[in-house]
């Protein structure tokens, strides 16, 4: 698979997971997936998150993983999930710091 066919992927899969978490009607298993995905992305996707804006109401495509990632870490707390949050926290703090840099 080529590394846009991936990148367009993974764009889809934030719009998805953005769907599933503003419904409220999540289960386990997909709350696991975003987790995962999220755990998972590279600095090279954030950036590319970053560069992209796919939104109209975003300035980026970052934004909409940070506000993810924010749903995600409410989500885990309620279920005393502490060491997927602090994982989550780690990742928005990556997120962060390449827009911060980006923005300088």
């Amino acid at each position: 698979m080529s590394n846009g066919v991936f990148m367009d992927m993974s764009i889809s899969f934030l719009l998805q997971a953005t769907r599933v978490l503003h419904v409220g009607n999540y289960d386990e298993d997909e709350v696991q997936m975003i987790y995962d995905f999220i755990r998972n992305l590279d600095n090279e996707i954030i950036f590319h998150y970053y560069t992209n804006k796919t939104i109209l109401s975003y300035e980026n495509d970052l934004e909409l993983l940070i506000e993810i990632i924010d749903k995600m870490i409410t989500i885990l707390e309620e279920t005393e999930e502490y060491e997927k949050c602090l994982i989550l926290k780690n990742k928005k703090e990556e997120c962060l710091k390449i827009n911060l840099e980006k923005t300088i």
